[in-house]
């Protein structure tokens, strides 16, 4: 009887891992964080040193918790590691939140240009009907108390708290807040939908 092939620990583990995945287990995502996390951040403060501040490498990798929260079934291992597939993603979100601001930057610039001809003013286009502050802040109430605590935060600060900070105030680790911030966003959005409001809920927080 041949002996049966042994399966390194870490592989194991991350088998395991891509499993909970695809099957949309939130234990998947934790786990995930929790062992390539702290080194994909580590990669991505190298890779945009001169470029990115620690509060724009969280937001990116809080973008890419959410993508590989939503992708994970779609994780192949034969075409390498867990941890490169994250940091794949997790570079993308980098280099597209790094490409947004300068493109932010361009059009403002074009913009100071166009404001200072004698081009007459446009009439802009109708805003897309938004959520009251009521339903807004009814449907965040409604999330499990971590969740809204970082959704609140990051609606405070306009975009993505600190990680590290929240991560201090809410006694509770970096992994932590960046699973809570992935699954409250998620259900903000389906509570913003349910109330008839799909485009508040592509772009909140």
């Amino acid at each position: 009887m041949l002996p049966s092939p042994t399966i390194p620990a870490d592989q194991g583990h991350d088998a395991t891992t891509a499993r909970l995945l695809a099957a949309g287990d939130p234990d998947g995502l934790r786990r995930l964080l929790v062992d390539h996390g702290g080194r994909v951040r580590g990669a991505l403060q190298r890779a945009f040193a001169d470029a990115l501040d620690a509060s724009s490498i969280d937001e990116a990798l809080s973008q890419a918790s959410q993508r590989a929260w939503r992708a994970g079934a779609r994780f192949d291992p034969a075409r390498g590691s867990l941890r490169a597939w994250f940091y794949v993603i997790a570079l993308n979100c980098a280099r597209r939140l790094l490409e947004c601001r300068r493109r932010q930057t361009a059009l403002a610039f074009v913009d100071d240009l166009d404001n200072a001809g004698a081009r007459p003013p446009q009439r802009p286009p109708e805003p897309a009907p938004r959520p009251s502050f009521d339903e807004l802040y009814r449907c965040i109430d409604a999330l499990p108390p971590q969740q809204r605590a970082v959704i609140l935060a990051d609606l405070r600060a306009d975009g993505t708290a600190r990680t590290d900070d929240l991560a201090r105030q809410l006694g509770t680790t970096a992994n932590a807040i960046y699973v809570a911030r992935a699954n409250g966003r998620k259900a903000l959005r389906r509570a913003l939908e349910a109330l008839g409001h799909p485009a508040a809920a592509a772009t909140t927080p």
